[in-house]
């Protein structure tokens, strides 16, 4: 009830942080109790500060998010101005339906490609372009450590990959060590402290 009563505040627009102005979807297939800190900008501000901060460094020229919802990040990044090229892998076919329509309700900044699934295969066969210089967002609720394999990894190498951890899953310890000896090789790798909400 909050969270709506928040959207309907603010007009259904983003009201604060780099993704303000972005009209959101009312009505969400994912995470429909975040809309509120979304019109807020308060919505995972850890990575919001730090897509902005990356970009504002090195100028990527890709977004490339992978678990990308309903398009929060693809549309916002596009929107905003931080980048003009995304892609947003996205398994379900709702979930594609739903990143199209935000990104359309926008009115279609920049250049967006909705990708299905990812997996190793349809990561390594993007465009050299894209892999040669992307900021990297994974999200796949536990999926991380069979996506992000070492050749995936390597084919990053010129990247920066911003990655939610997700420690429910199956054999977790063994895995995520496992994954971090592989991205150490690799990356300079830091861990995102979380930061306060006003």
């Amino acid at each position: 009830r909050i969270s709506l009563e928040v959207y309907e505040m603010v007009q259904g627009r983003v009201a604060y942080g780099p993704f303000e102005g972005m009209r959101l979807n009312r009505e969400r297939w994912w995470g429909a109790l975040d809309l509120g800190s979304q019109c807020l900008g308060l919505y995972e501000k850890e990575v919001l500060e730090q897509l902005s901060l990356i970009q504002d460094e090195r100028k990527y020229d890709f977004f490339i998010d992978i678990g990308a919802a309903d398009g929060y990040y693809t549309t916002g990044v596009l929107c905003s101005g931080l980048f003009n090229k995304a892609i947003a892998f996205e398994a379900l076919p709702k979930g594609q339906d739903a990143i199209l329509a935000s990104w359309l309700e926008n009115n279609s900044p920049g250049e967006l490609e909705i990708l299905g699934e990812a997996t190793e295969h349809a990561l390594v066969n993007l465009p050299n372009e894209a892999l040669d210089s992307a900021l990297v967002l994974v999200d796949v609720e536990g999926a991380e450590f069979d996506i992000l394999s070492p050749v995936v990894l390597e084919k990053l190498l010129h990247s920066t990959i911003v990655i939610e951890i997700h420690n429910w899953i199956n054999d977790f310890e063994h895995r995520y060590f496992a994954f971090l000896e592989s991205a150490f090789n690799l990356f300079k790798v830091e861990v995102l402290s979380p930061v306060s909400r006003d």
